[in-house]
Protein backbone atom coordinates (compact mmCIF):
# COMPACT_ATOMS: atom_id res chain seq x y z
CA UNK A 1 0.00 0.00 0.00
CA UNK A 2 1.36 3.72 -1.07
CA UNK A 3 1.88 6.33 1.31
CA UNK A 4 -1.71 8.23 -0.40
CA UNK A 5 -3.09 4.92 0.10
CA UNK A 6 -2.73 4.80 4.04
CA UNK A 7 -3.72 8.40 3.94
CA UNK A 8 -6.92 7.57 1.87
CA UNK A 9 -7.61 4.71 4.15
CA UNK A 10 -6.77 6.86 7.37
CA UNK A 11 -9.19 9.40 6.10
CA UNK A 12 -12.07 6.57 5.84
CA UNK A 13 -11.52 4.92 9.02
CA UNK A 14 -12.04 8.62 10.93
CA UNK A 15 -14.82 9.13 8.78
CA UNK A 16 -16.58 5.91 9.90
CA UNK A 17 -15.98 6.17 13.20
CA UNK A 18 -17.57 10.17 13.26
CA UNK A 19 -20.03 8.37 11.59
CA UNK A 20 -20.99 5.58 14.05
CA UNK A 21 -21.07 8.69 16.54
CA UNK A 22 -23.73 10.43 14.84
CA UNK A 23 -25.82 7.29 13.98
CA UNK A 24 -26.02 6.45 17.98
CA UNK A 25 -27.01 9.83 18.57
CA UNK A 26 -29.60 9.47 16.03
CA UNK A 27 -30.95 6.75 17.76
CA UNK A 28 -30.88 8.01 21.05
CA UNK A 29 -32.70 10.99 20.15
CA UNK A 30 -35.24 8.62 18.21
CA UNK A 31 -34.60 9.63 14.73
CA UNK A 32 -35.35 6.13 12.46
CA UNK A 33 -35.10 7.47 9.11
CA UNK A 34 -31.60 9.54 9.78
CA UNK A 35 -29.93 6.39 11.75
CA UNK A 36 -30.80 4.31 8.84
CA UNK A 37 -29.28 6.99 6.42
CA UNK A 38 -25.90 6.52 8.47
CA UNK A 39 -25.63 2.79 8.66
CA UNK A 40 -25.71 2.80 5.09
CA UNK A 41 -22.94 5.26 4.99
CA UNK A 42 -21.26 3.09 7.25
CA UNK A 43 -21.49 -0.32 5.83
CA UNK A 44 -20.27 1.19 2.43
CA UNK A 45 -17.29 2.34 4.68
CA UNK A 46 -16.86 -0.94 6.08
CA UNK A 47 -16.98 -2.80 2.60
CA UNK A 48 -13.60 -0.50 1.31
CA UNK A 49 -12.23 -0.30 4.25
CA UNK A 50 -12.25 -4.44 4.56
CA UNK A 51 -10.60 -4.02 0.54
CA UNK A 52 -7.62 -2.97 0.47
CA UNK A 53 -7.36 -3.02 -3.25
CA UNK A 54 -9.90 -0.04 -3.08
CA UNK A 55 -7.24 2.28 -2.13
CA UNK A 56 -5.08 1.42 -5.14
CA UNK A 57 -1.63 -0.27 -5.05
CA UNK A 58 1.63 1.58 -5.24
CA UNK A 59 4.63 2.58 -3.81
CA UNK A 60 4.68 6.37 -4.36
CA UNK A 61 6.27 8.11 -1.81
CA UNK A 62 5.00 11.06 0.47
CA UNK A 63 5.15 14.17 -1.66
CA UNK A 64 7.64 16.69 -1.26
CA UNK A 65 7.40 19.55 1.27
CA UNK A 66 5.89 22.21 -0.51
CA UNK A 67 8.83 25.07 -1.23
CA UNK A 68 8.14 27.95 1.20
CA UNK A 69 4.96 30.25 0.72
CA UNK A 70 3.73 34.10 1.66
CA UNK A 71 5.01 34.80 4.93
CA UNK A 72 2.17 36.97 6.77
CA UNK A 73 3.47 39.94 8.76
CA UNK A 74 1.54 42.93 10.61
CA UNK A 75 2.74 46.59 9.30
CA UNK A 76 0.80 49.63 10.72
CA UNK A 77 -1.19 52.23 7.66
CA UNK A 78 -2.47 55.23 9.06
CA UNK A 79 -2.25 54.21 12.51
CA UNK A 80 -4.31 50.44 11.74
CA UNK A 81 -3.12 47.42 11.95
CA UNK A 82 -3.25 44.98 8.91
CA UNK A 83 -1.53 41.85 7.94
CA UNK A 84 0.56 41.59 4.52
CA UNK A 85 1.81 38.04 2.71
CA UNK A 86 4.91 38.38 0.69
CA UNK A 87 7.59 35.79 -0.58
CA UNK A 88 10.55 35.89 1.68
CA UNK A 89 12.20 37.66 -0.50
CA UNK A 90 10.29 40.39 -0.62
CA UNK A 91 10.02 40.37 3.41
CA UNK A 92 14.28 40.80 2.81
CA UNK A 93 14.05 43.09 0.53
CA UNK A 94 12.37 45.53 2.51
CA UNK A 95 14.25 45.16 5.34
CA UNK A 96 17.25 45.69 3.65
CA UNK A 97 15.72 49.04 1.90
CA UNK A 98 14.89 50.25 5.27
CA UNK A 99 18.05 49.63 6.75
CA UNK A 100 19.50 51.55 3.96
CA UNK A 101 17.19 54.74 3.98
CA UNK A 102 17.01 54.20 7.82
CA UNK A 103 13.21 54.53 7.62
CA UNK A 104 11.03 51.26 8.97
CA UNK A 105 9.45 48.64 7.04
CA UNK A 106 5.45 50.45 7.72
CA UNK A 107 7.59 53.60 6.44
CA UNK A 108 7.78 51.60 3.18
CA UNK A 109 4.85 50.25 3.02
CA UNK A 110 3.47 53.38 3.40
CA UNK A 111 5.46 54.79 0.89
CA UNK A 112 4.51 51.89 -1.05
CA UNK A 113 0.50 52.64 -0.81
CA UNK A 114 1.00 56.25 -1.58
CA UNK A 115 2.63 55.62 -5.16
CA UNK A 116 0.66 52.97 -5.90
CA UNK A 117 -3.30 53.53 -4.38
CA UNK A 118 -4.83 51.02 -6.74
CA UNK A 119 -5.10 47.26 -6.17
CA UNK A 120 -4.24 45.24 -3.21
CA UNK A 121 -1.19 46.42 -0.85
CA UNK A 122 1.14 43.43 -1.28
CA UNK A 123 1.10 44.10 -4.70
CA UNK A 124 1.72 47.71 -4.08
CA UNK A 125 4.34 47.08 -1.80
CA UNK A 126 5.94 44.48 -4.82
CA UNK A 127 6.04 47.03 -7.64
CA UNK A 128 7.43 49.54 -5.08
CA UNK A 129 10.27 47.24 -4.39
CA UNK A 130 10.85 46.25 -8.27
CA UNK A 131 10.85 50.18 -8.84
CA UNK A 132 13.41 50.88 -6.40
CA UNK A 133 15.73 48.41 -7.33
CA UNK A 134 15.48 49.30 -10.96
CA UNK A 135 16.26 53.15 -9.90
CA UNK A 136 19.16 51.80 -7.71
CA UNK A 137 20.38 49.85 -10.78
CA UNK A 138 19.79 52.01 -13.99
CA UNK A 139 21.86 55.37 -13.73
CA UNK A 140 18.98 58.24 -14.01
CA UNK A 141 19.64 59.51 -18.37
CA UNK A 142 21.05 62.71 -18.94
CA UNK A 143 17.61 64.75 -19.53
CA UNK A 144 16.04 62.97 -16.80
CA UNK A 145 18.95 65.06 -14.22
Amino acid sequence: MGWDAAVGLVADINLRIELRRLADQASRMDNGPLAAILEVAISSLDARIADPASYGAGGDPPPASPPPGLICRNIRLDGRRTSVKLEPEFWQALERLAARTGGSIDDLCRTARRRHPVGGLASAIRVFLLASAVEAAVPPEEGER
